[in-house]
């Protein structure tokens, strides 16, 4: 039970991850009007330090993982609660009004994030993996 609850928090993490950049894009509109020109560096450095950071810590929880088959399910744990997170922030914070809504560049940019959202999981459990104690 205690290693389900660790895949569990491990999923939740990364897609706390991705649900973290997605809105960062998709709420690239509103920073603009906010911020001005400088918005690009704001959203690629806080995109850059969560990337660090949820990496950092993804890999001190897999470590911490006993070698188990079920440490594969974390490749596609993620999406369910991606669904989840996402339908709960647009619920919670709705746009406000129509001109708020991303462009369709910013739709391309998201699908292409989530597709290789993936790879960057399998590149963390391998390095992760790397750094498990062998038995």
């Amino acid at each position: 039970m205690a290693h389900f609850l660790k895949l569990q928090s491990i999923s939740i993490s990364l897609a706390v991850l991705l649900l973290l950049n997605i809105q960062l894009l998709a709420n690239s509109g509103r920073l603009y009007l906010i911020m001005g020109n400088i918005y690009t560096l704001v959203i690629v450095s806080i995109a850059l330090a969560l990337l660090w950071l949820f990496t950092r810590l993804i890999i001190k929880h897999v470590t911490r993982l006993t070698p188990s088959p079920w440490n594969l399910s974390l490749y596609v744990l993620w999406l369910p609660y991606l669904a989840l997170f996402t339908y709960v922030w647009t619920r919670v914070i709705p746009a406000p009004s129509e001109a708020a809504w991303p462009s369709p560049a910013v739709g391309l940019l998201i699908i292409a994030l989530t597709f290789t959202f993936p790879l960057y999981v399998f590149i963390v459990l391998m390095v992760a993996r790397s750094k498990q104690r062998t038995t």
